[in-house]
């Protein structure tokens, strides 16, 4: 099942932002014990590891999210949920501690909700369990909503920054209140300029922030003033997002957004990534651009193929040999973040969902995620020109319409090719990936049509 690539450009469809290959939605269960594929692993890489901690909790769930995670604010459960994540980094001893840890993300979930005595005792099991990881890691990150940021206060952001934290990635979205309370936060605008000015006060080293256009009665004016006061602001990463409902989001289950953004989307992007530019960042991926310090060190660590061992329910784990999931299903609930959390204590944690990857889709993981630079020398000095089927003719005809750049084997997306840069992936996806996500969301479909009969 080809991807229409160029019929796709044309009708200027937007996709979801392409963070990984192959899908989550590609997945499908299996039972596998996780010792064995890192096992595996050590025959493709044997000297880094990145760490994903996944914290599901938060104080509200967005509209738009279909992340593993739940609104729950009970502390006796999250206190067990964080004993179950240390020690599930201590039954990991043996595949991390032979690699350097690069890089750290304290994801979600809001887990700037967690309380300073878990936070204590994650650092500690760290700090225990791999006494060289500070030497060896070069970013330690943590999710966070503004209103987690004020509420938390600077001393707690001053605690942070002191056991290791470099960067927080704050989900602000909007300066507009009607944003931000149409996707389902109750606080005013100026808790975003506090969040920022908090950060900065307490020397986090990057400042790492998001945006979203597509909100229902969002004006084109309205995004690009939050673009204005955003860069105004001079936070080290700013990222856009076009707004992409899945079936598994509220908004999706709700039926009030269309489930495709308008290409008029495209024309904002054009215009904030301008005054973006003009504020003294530069871009660094479609989404993502930088100033001093910023970036995303862990999804570019990913993205050249550096392992990601996902610890805690819903975690995703990122090998040369198997994407999968450990404790955590498509419907996130509390039932499930409490086996998990048994799961750990008998030792029986196994695989819930798994996609293997042969020698075609590692090849096809590096053009899907790597068309920022992907040098086909190294693709032939490994297999020769044995899989030149997955990518020759379409980079031959992505050079023919300027939206890549080559020299000397080397392919480099230009301009318009950043713009379409996840249009441009899909269209290196497998058949099989593409028929299971189409699969899969399908399946949720149907389920939000039976519940909406019922």
């Amino acid at each position: 099942m080809e991807y229409q690539i160029f019929q796709k450009l044309k009708e200027k469809d937007i996709p979801p932002y392409v963070y990984a290959y192959p899908t989550r939605s590609a997945q499908r269960e299996e039972k596998i014990d996780v010792f064995n594929i890192w096992k595996e692993e050590d025959n493709y890489t044997k000297d880094v590891i990145n760490l994903y901690l996944h914290y599901p909790f938060c104080k509200y769930k967005c509209g738009f999210c279909n992340l593993y995670s739940i609104a729950n604010n009970e502390l006796e459960i999250q206190n067990k949920y964080i004993d179950a994540m240390c020690e599930q980094i201590k039954l990991y001893k043996s595949i991390i501690s032979k690699r350097k840890i690069k890089t750290i993300f304290l994801g979600g979930g809001t887990p700037m909700l967690i309380v300073k005595e878990n936070i204590e005792k994650i650092i500690s099991t760290l700090d225990e369990t791999f006494p060289n990881w500070r030497n060896d890691c070069d970013e330690f990150c943590i999710e966070a909503s503004s209103d987690s940021i004020v509420n938390a206060g600077p001393t707690e952001i001053k605690f942070l920054v002191e056991k290791g934290i470099t960067r927080v990635n704050i989900g602000i979205q909007s300066f507009k209140k009607k944003d931000i309370n149409n996707f389902g936060r109750f606080y005013e605008e100026d808790v975003n300029f506090k969040a920022i000015q908090i950060l900065k006060e307490c020397g986090v080293k990057n400042i790492s922030t998001d945006l979203i256009a597509g909100f229902i009665g969002q004006t084109k004016e309205n995004f690009l003033e939050s673009v204005e006061i955003l860069t105004s602001l001079q936070p080290n990463t700013i990222s856009l997002y076009h707004l992409r409902i899945r079936p598994d989001s509220k908004f999706g289950k709700e039926g009030n957004y269309n489930k495709n953004p308008d290409a008029i989307y495209y024309e904002w992007y054009d215009e904030a990534r301008e005054i973006i530019l003009k504020n003294g960042f530069k871009q660094d991926t479609n989404v993502r651009f930088i100033k001093e310090n910023g970036g995303y060190i862990q999804q570019d660590y990913q993205f050249k193929s550096y392992p990601v061992l996902g610890i805690g329910a819903g975690a995703r784990s990122y090998t040369s040999t198997a994407d999968y999931i450990i404790g955590g299903g498509s419907k996130p609930d509390i039932t499930q973040i409490l086996e998990y959390i048994e799961n750990v204590e008998n030792n029986t944690l196994k695989t819930e969902k798994v996609y293997h990857l042969n020698d075609e889709e590692r090849i096809r993981r590096k053009l899907v995620l790597n068309l920022y630079k992907f040098d086909e020398n190294e693709i032939h000095e490994k297999y020769g020109n044995k899989y030149d089927y997955i990518f020759k003719n379409l980079l031959k005809e992505l050079l023919e319409n300027n939206l890549v750049s080559e020299e000397n084997g080397i392919y480099m997306l230009t301009k318009e090719g950043y713009k379409y840069r996840d249009i441009i992936s899909w269209g290196f996806f497998s058949e099989e990936v593409i028929n299971r996500d189409k699969e899969f969301y399908k399946g949720l479909e149907a389920n939000n049509k039976e519940r909406s009969i019922c």
